[in-house]
């Protein structure tokens, strides 16, 4: 019997909901204890009243978040594809694969009422995909050279209506917005290295105390910049994880058949292949499949499957 895909979008956005607080909630609660680090270990030359520190974390976070953010919103989904190397494939094209291709995501769009998306092919030989942008009228859908060579109509079905759920259910947004957010915890760490570097010329303070508010803010920085990004690396992943189930679920909606996405997942679980850009590991908790083993985006396959399928797994 096919998978109950109501339920399933149902339990996933209540998931995904707790999960975006929970890492606002991070945010807040380490620019907090950054701030009282700094006036416990430099209270000789830190004695604010207004919570400087701790809001330049938060300035710095949201800033740089914020700037890839805006990159996103100017660029739509075409920036990412196109950053990764990809090209994109146009209508009457001569390559009867890529135009076959182009049909199905035509069909799709048309099945599911959203917007036609750009559609581009990845040189990859490994079986992937990722929806990318942040509205249903800037998205891209990208596939791996690997999917449209090894694939079957119905199994390239199923993995283009997988990526027309991520459009569909605004998981592109959330997946742009959690990329950006960790790239800010990661400048934040990156900040931090910054600032040691330029405070190893000075061992002491300036007033021959045993201080160095340099290379304490440094290290808070560091260590507050660590936290946020592993603890938030932990968290997109984890976010990512209830996302791929709900688009497994749409796929199953839109194609009314559960054996195209189910056999496009046994063959990426047998696949050699893995060589997607690293260049686009911010953006590995987009693709069809993550084969990174730490901070897993993607929930096991053969779990995938049987939850598609209403099998034990």
């Amino acid at each position: 019997m096919a998978m109950n895909f109501w339920e399933a979008q149902r339990k996933a956005r209540l998931r995904t909901m707790l999960y975006v607080f929970i890492f606002i909630a991070l945010t807040l609660l380490v620019a907090t204890l950054s701030e009282f680090a700094l006036r416990l270990f430099a209270a000789d030359y830190y004695d604010s009243s207004f919570p400087l520190f701790g809001t330049a974390f938060l300035i710095v976070t949201v800033a740089v978040a914020g700037y890839n953010y805006g990159m996103y919103h100017q660029y739509g989904g075409g920036y990412v594809a196109e950053s990764l190397g990809a090209r994109q494939i146009l209508a009457n094209g001569s390559d009867l694969k890529e135009q076959q291709l182009f049909n199905i995501v035509q069909e799709v769009a048309l099945a599911t009422a959203l917007p036609m998306p750009k559609v581009y092919l990845l040189p990859s030989k490994e079986i992937n995909a990722f929806a990318a942008g942040l509205t249903r009228e800037n998205a891209a859908i990208t596939v791996t050279q690997g999917a449209l060579t090894l694939l079957n109509r119905d199994e390239l079905q199923g993995v283009i209506a997988h990526e027309f759920g991520h459009v569909y259910n605004g998981d592109m947004l959330i997946s742009m917005r959690l990329a950006a957010m960790v790239m800010g915890f990661f400048f934040v760490l990156y900040l931090g290295l910054r600032l040691l570097q330029m405070g190893r010329f000075r061992s002491r303070g300036s007033d021959g105390k045993g201080g160095n508010p340099t290379m304490i803010a440094a290290l808070i920085f560091i260590v507050s910049g660590a936290i946020t990004w592993f603890v938030g690396s932990i968290l997109k992943a984890t976010i990512s994880r209830q996302r791929e189930y709900l688009a497994d679920a749409c796929a199953v909606q839109f194609t009314r058949n559960p054996n195209g996405i189910a056999g496009a997942l046994r063959k990426i679980a047998k696949e050699q292949y893995h060589d997607m850009p690293q260049t686009g590991s911010a953006y590995a908790h987009m693709y069809l499949e993550d084969h990174s083993s730490i901070f897993a985006t993607h929930p096991p396959i053969q779990k995938r499957i049987a939850a598609i399928e209403n099998t034990p797994g």
